[in-house]
């Protein structure tokens, strides 16, 4: 059992699903969670606790399939268009770290996936901060 808030809060939104969090996704989660919060600050991505568990939503996902050996299927090439450079080049350094040493690597639905969560969050992090300098 993990004493981390953010895990907590997942375990709690997940609880009454068919796959709650169990010790194995826990002790995951504390090692990758801390590296999406460390690209996001290196991304200067300020995450607020929607994105941040939405973030531990899909990293949760992701986890369970590491560990089941598992991939996503592709997703429409069009989407990965979308999504600025840097979140993209983000979330491939994030997920190549923590599959990488477990044998897992991760095709590029996973990569894209991840960096929309990263894209939201700058996108959000932008517009709030120009309703505020409108208001100032």
């Amino acid at each position: 059992m993990t004493d981390d808030p953010l895990i907590e809060a997942l375990s709690g939104a997940v609880a009454d699903t068919a796959e709650p969090v169990r010790d194995e996704d826990r002790h995951a989660l504390a090692r990758l969670l801390p590296l999406i919060e460390e690209r996001a600050a290196a991304e200067r991505i300020v995450l607020d606790e929607d994105r941040r568990l939405a973030l531990a939503v899909h990293a949760l996902g992701f986890v369970r399939r590491v560990r089941a050996g598992e991939h996503l299927d592709a997703l429409d090439p069009g989407v990965a268009d979308e999504i600025t450079p840097g979140p993209l080049a983000a979330a491939r350094e994030l997920i190549d770290a923590y599959g990488t040493p477990l044998g897992h690597a991760a095709r590029d639905t996973e990569v894209v996936l991840l960096a929309l969560h990263f894209e939201t969050a700058r996108q959000l992090q932008d517009s709030s901060a120009a309703a505020h300098s409108t208001q100032a």
